[in-house]
Formats: C-alpha cells, sequence, structure tokens
C-alpha cells in the first residue's frame, strides 16, 4: 500500500530495462520491492512498526540479521548501497523524495561499487596460554623479572606479580599490532581498500573489512589461505563474505525539521536568511578556533569541530539555492543523507 510505512534496506540502479522482481525476505519472511525515481530504486517492504529503541538487545540482533539477509539476497542480482539499520519512513511519497534528493550521491556511489563486495576477516590467536607463556621465555625483561620475584619470599610478591601482569599485556599488544599489520600487508595487495573494526578481546588480533572486485576474490582466499598456512594453526582465521559494502558506503538517512535546523544556524551565528557563502563563511571561521589540528589531544575539541561540521552539512543540504530562509513558516521538513562512519 502507498500510504503505509516503508522500511528500507538499499537503493539499486533501475536502468536499461533492468527490472526488480519482489522477493520474500527481510521482516518476517515480507515482500520486498522496487520503489523507482529515474534509474534508481529503493529496495523496501511496508513497515511491520517496530521499535527498535525499546526492542531487548536479542531480538534486535535477530532483526539486524533478517535486514542484512534482506540486503545480501538482493545483492545477488543488482549492487547495493546498503541503508543503516532500522530506516523508516512514513509513505511511498517519502521514499521518493529521498531518492530526489540524495540522487547524486547515490549515482555516484552505485558506479564507484558496481562489481565489488566485502569481505570481513577475524583472526584469533589459537591458543592465547601458549603464546603468553612463549612471550615470557623469549622477552629478556620478563623473563628476567620472573627471575627476581621467583627470589623473593611469597608475601613480598604482590606488588611484583601486578608489574609483571602490565609487562605481559604490553608485550602482548605489541605482539597483536605487529601480527596485525603483517596479516593486513598481505591481504590488502588483493584489495581496494579495508576498514579495521574494534578489537573484542586479547584473544583477538584482527577484525577487519576489505573492498575488492568480486573477480578477484579467489586471489584473496589464496592469499588468506597462505596466512594460515604460515602461522601453522597458531591464529585462527575467519572470512565473511562475499558482502554488501556496508563498511564502506552504508547510508543514513534524517528527516530534519525546523527545530534541528534551527539549532545549527544558531551554532553557527546565522540569521534567518542566508546566502550559500554566508554558512561557508561563517563555518570557516568558526572552525579556525576549533580544529583539531590545534591540539590533537584534546577530545573536547574535536568533539566541538564535529558538531559544527555536521550543522554546516545540515545548512548546505538545506539550503540547495543562491538563498534560502530559515524562517519557521518557510522550513519543511527534508531528508539528510549521508555515509556512516562505521
Amino acid at each position: 500500500m502507498d500510504d503505509a510505512k516503508k522500511y528500507i534496506y538499499g537503493v539499486i540502479n533501475l536502468n536499461n530495462g533492468d527490472n526488480f522482481q519482489p522477493i520474500k525476505a527481510g521482516w518476517g519472511n515480507q515482500e520486498l520491492y522496487a520503489i523507482s525515481h529515474q534509474d534508481i530504486a529503493c529496495v523496501v517492504s511496508d513497515s511491520p512498526g517496530l521499535n527498535l529503541e525499546i526492542m531487548e538487545k536479542e531480538e534486535l540482533g535477530r532483526y539486524l540479521v533478517n535486514h542484512q539477509s534482506a540486503i545480501e539476497e538482493v545483492m545477488k542480482t543488482h549492487t547495493i548501497i546498503p541503508i543503516k539499520f532500522g530506516t523508516e519512513v512514513e509513505n511511498k511519497l517519502e521514499v521518493g523524495q529521498i531518492l530526489e534528493r540524495g540522487y547524486s550521491k547515490f549515482k555516484d556511489r552505485l558506479k564507484n561499487f558496481d562489481g565489488k563486495i566485502e569481505l570481513d576477516v577475524t583472526a584469533v590467536w589459537s591458543d592465547l596460554n601458549k603464546i603468553i607463556k612463549v612471550m615470557g621465555e623469549e622477552d629478556k625483561e620478563i623473563r628476567d623479572f620472573k627471575e627476581k620475584i621467583a627470589r623473593k619470599p611469597p608475601g613480598e610478591t604482590l606488588q611484583d606479580r601486578i608489574k609483571i601482569g602490565v609487562m605481559i599485556k604490553t608485550a602482548l599488544e605489541k605482539k597483536n599490532e605487529e601480527t596485525q599489520n603483517q596479516i593486513i600487508d598481505c591481504l590488502k595487495e588483493k584489495a581496494i581498500d579495508f576498514q579495521k573494526h574494534k578489537i573484542m578481546d586479547d584473544r583477538m588480533i584482527l577484525t577487519c573489512a576489505f573492498l575488492l572486485d568480486r573477480d578477484k576474490e579467489s586471489e584473496f582466499d589464496e592469499a588468506l589461505n597462505e596466512l594460515d598456512k604460515r602461522h601453522d594453526g597458531l591464529i585462527n582465521f575467519k572470512c565473511v563474505g562475499p558482502l554488501p559494502p556496508y563498511s564502506f558506503t552504508t547510508m543514513e538517512v534524517k528527516k530534519v525539521g525546523f527545530r534541528q535546523l534551527n539549532e545549527a544556524g544558531n551554532l553557527l551565528d546565522l540569521g534567518e536568511e542566508v546566502t550559500a557563502d554566508d554558512i561557508k563563511d561563517s563555518y570557516r571561521k568558526k572552525t579556525l578556533d576549533c580544529h583539531p589540528d590545534k591540539d590533537p589531544d584534546d577530545p573536547v575539541l574535536a568533539e566541538r569541530f564535529e558538531e559544527i561540521t555536521r550543522a554546516y552539512k545540515m545548512l548546505t543540504s538545506f539550503c540547495r539555492g543562491e538563498k534560502c530562509s530559515f524562517k519557521s513558516d518557510d522550513v519543511k521538513d527534508f531528508f539528510l543523507i549521508e555515509a556512516m562512519k562505521i
């Protein structure tokens, strides 16, 4: 139904007589279909009206898997630019507004990521205790300190044992970083780009997404197999994919109204009627005082810079002509479309 809420999975090309056949996937195996604008389309389903903000973590995880499974099903026949998990709009008309406003961004990304895939690689130590033991034997500083502790009465070694724990952790972090760099250096030769993700524990050496041409997948697999042989069971490697380029071009769609626009304008000290040049000039002046290069170690400065930059992007997205008004009567809700930072 056109007036039903729509859940958006991603954006695809629909040109040269291309067609998208509806498929069963996503929320509750609902039908996925395309809503088009010119030669691009959003892949959507009617929204089940879920409130993700109050959903339990386990249930949220199941819906995320459904979301990704649907996108990966579409990927079998189309290049797809993923849209952030949980994105829904009021109706078909709003889907069209998103495609119209983001048309150039979507077309650029569809062109840049055509024929590209993502492979996600994790590497963990098979036996962390064995690695720590070997480090303790090979590292002279740790070995000497252990011998020093062994000569002391047990009741006098608490602080020393704490110190040796810190020394081992530091040595392990160094070894993990060196091993991670070696793995990436080997695999990045077969890839176009890579994106490191957060390490979850000491066993984990690497979790990284690699972007590559689809026809290079077998070469990448060979390089990964060679790494596996080289480490002779010390490291467990896992590769997931091929996937859509989640880590490189997932898009976020936000509905923006007068309140958000007014806050952004106030942040840049703008009046109710401005030109595009006014916005640029104010942004330059504001960022001179809070650019991270002034003090790279100041998190407050970096946060202020990010806040002003977000306001600037919102205002320039709204003000698409020579002049624009931020008066409440002149502001209509619009969609802000940006690439996510993963």
